[in-house]
């Protein structure tokens, strides 16, 4: 008997072994090179900030469970030493793209694919959108405007002369990725779209029915709220004093109004400040402005929607950004006098 034969088998073993191992790595690589993103979308936004590299782009995208193999990517362009120099912007890319084709959208190749990001934060009015807009370079801000001034309403705003937008109110705040060959219009009924879309998820969560005609009050009654609110949970608070002060006629009083009425900030609202003339005065007219004063998010359209219920008349801005809540006129004094106002 060959004392050697037992050898040979393991050693043949280990070889196939390691050949299949190879095998299987060449071919789980070459994978990954053609295929190196992941999703369940079919595109992914990839944001490329100035001097950014690519390593911190692949970085970010494993950290966003965005990539099939960093390590096997990394080898790559170690093996290939490519000096890839990156252009700044945002990047809409296919799912379903080789690591080539990666690279090349990203240093702007393969076609100008990169978009504007445009964020509008909450409370944002048309004319504080039409500003970022500008900035973006996406349109003037007049021309924004007076896209909005000509914009078809839909069903649920009610037109009047008297508004300072009648779009006010129903451009939503949020992250939006804009094409840089879109126009006015297209913002607008993108905002709109996503203005629409919240309200239906609000509806359907809280399994709630709103007509069309108690739209505008719901979203007016927001946008102060907006305005108002320091911290969450003063929302529902807000708007039960709202509501509240509505049921017994009182004058709302509330000067984020006046303010928006005047059309320029000041930090504090002075007596001479309360005897303009506006329909959004609610210092000197009854009941709600005659339209929104800002662009609300959902969690203060949700507060107009479900307000707290209490017997709440006054509120006040207090120290720490809450606000103190009474029904009791002589006891709000009091606290304004303790506050210094």
């Amino acid at each position: 008997m060959n004392k050697y034969k037992p050898f040979r088998k393991l050693m043949l073993l280990f070889i196939f072994f390691l050949f299949s191992i190879s095998v299987l790595f060449v071919i789980f690589y070459n994978k990954v090179i053609e295929n190196p993103l992941k999703s369940n979308e079919s595109k992914i936004i990839i944001e490329i900030n100035q001097g950014e590299g690519f390593y911190e782009v692949l970085n970010d995208l494993d950290k966003a469970n965005k990539l099939n193999n960093k390590f096997l990517i990394k080898l790559n362009l170690a093996i290939d030493k490519r000096n890839i120099e990156l252009v700044e912007g945002i990047y809409e890319i296919d799912t379903n793209t080789t690591l080539e084709n990666l690279i090349n959208s990203l240093e702007n190749k393969a076609g100008d694919m990169d978009l504007v990001k445009l964020t509008i934060p909450e409370g944002y009015s048309v004319e504080d959108i039409a500003k970022t807009v500008e900035e973006k370079g996406i349109c003037t801000k007049e021309e924004f405007l007076k896209a909005v001034n000509n914009y078809e309403l839909p069903s649920y705003i009610k037109a009047d002369k008297k508004k300072r937008y009648n779009l006010e109110g129903f451009l939503y705040p949020d992250t939006y990725l804009i094409e840089k060959s879109s126009d006015a219009d297209t913002i607008i009924k993108l905002m709109i779209d996503r203005f629409e879309d919240v309200l239906n998820r609000v509806k359907d969560e809280n399994k709630i029915d709103i007509k069309n005609e108690d739209i505008e009050k719901i979203v007016t009654v927001a946008s102060i709220i907006e305005k108002e609110a320091r911290i969450p949970k003063d929302r529902p608070l807000i708007s039960s004093v709202i509501y509240n002060r509505l049921e017994k006629n009182m004058k709302l009083q509330i000067d984020a109004a006046v303010i928006y009425a005047l059309g320029y900030h000041v930090d504090v609202v002075l007596n001479k400040h309360l005897e303009i003339d506006s329909p959004y005065n609610i210092y000197k007219y009854n009941g709600l402005p005659i339209g929104p004063i800002s662009n609300p998010g959902i969690e203060c359209i949700k507060a107009a929607l479900i307000p707290e219920k209490t017997d709440y008349l006054y509120y006040i801005l207090q120290v720490d950004g809450s606000h103190y809540f009474t029904n009791n006129y002589d006891e709000f004094l009091k606290k304004k006098k303790e506050l210094g106002y």
